[in-house]
């Protein structure tokens, strides 16, 4: 509705994320939180980089206190306070748990 795009290169490997980049275009929070999380989650586990889009968006939407895991992500805390702007910080995130179930799914694995 609002007009930001991200799209994901997604190679998941051997249940690792071996390599992640995006495209996009939107405002400066969407682009910044899918800057930010190519960074957080390439070289991680699939486990790993769900865990750290749980305790983002928790931190997001429910206002729990950043977690250690979460590294310099925490500076995206402060969207928060304004809710309409979450789901720009979210939306990267959304994407990556698309890529990810689909990397997960049966279809997948026979690729």
């Amino acid at each position: 509705v609002c007009g930001d795009e991200i799209a994901l290169d997604l190679d998941v490997s051997g249940g690792m994320i071996a390599a992640l980049a995006f495209t996009g275009q939107g405002c400066s929070i969407s682009q910044s939180s899918a800057s930010m999380m190519t960074q957080q989650v390439r070289g991680r586990s699939i486990a790993e980089a769900e865990r750290i889009a749980d305790l983002v968006s928790s931190m997001l939407v429910d206002g729990a206190e950043p977690s250690a895991e979460i590294g310099d992500l925490e500076a995206l805390q402060g969207v928060a306070k304004f809710p309409v702007r979450v789901k720009c910080a979210l939306l990267a995130w959304k994407v990556l748990r698309e890529g990810l179930d689909q990397a997960k799914s049966p279809a997948a694995a026979a690729l």
